[in-house]
């Protein structure tokens, strides 16, 4: 009975740390079980703001310091946050909305070619702007 009672106790301790820093608890669930915090979903403030990584480091630091908190763990849909050598790594996913670089551009080739032609076209490619078709992913025709 003690162990629920603490149980409880922890969780409301997080959602007021949670509370304290503005995040939209509307995109972000929590648990925590043993002495393991568990963040996922999307980590964002209210209303509609971007946490720095400072602030998130903060607010991590913040949850260690609960009683009982030794770890916390994350799966978020916008940051990689992850504990490396006693310090946080903490980072921005990139959006699937952005666009790709251009180094990260997929090509399609939609017929057999010798790979010196494809080469030495690719290299010709590099000094002229990409054309919209160029740009467009296709699919190959049966």
């Amino acid at each position: 009975m003690t162990s629920q009672k603490n149980r409880f106790e922890t969780n409301q301790k997080i959602r007021s740390v949670l509370v304290r820093h503005a995040v939209d608890l509307t995109r972000l669930e929590y648990s925590c079980s043993s002495s393991t915090v568990y963040l996922y979903g999307v980590l964002i403030k209210e209303p509609d703001g971007e946490f720095s990584p400072s602030n998130i480091e903060g607010l991590v630091n913040e949850l260690l310091h609960l009683p009982y908190i030794r770890h916390v763990q994350f799966d978020l849909d916008n940051w990689n946050i992850s504990s490396e050598f006693g310090s946080w790594s903490i980072t921005k996913k990139r959006q699937p909305t952005e666009a790709l670089p251009e180094r990260e551009r997929i090509v399609v080739i939609e017929k057999k070619e010798q790979i010196e032609d494809v080469l030495k076209d690719l290299k010709s490619d590099e000094s002229k702007e990409p054309t919209d078709k160029e740009t467009d992913v296709q699919t190959p025709k049966d």
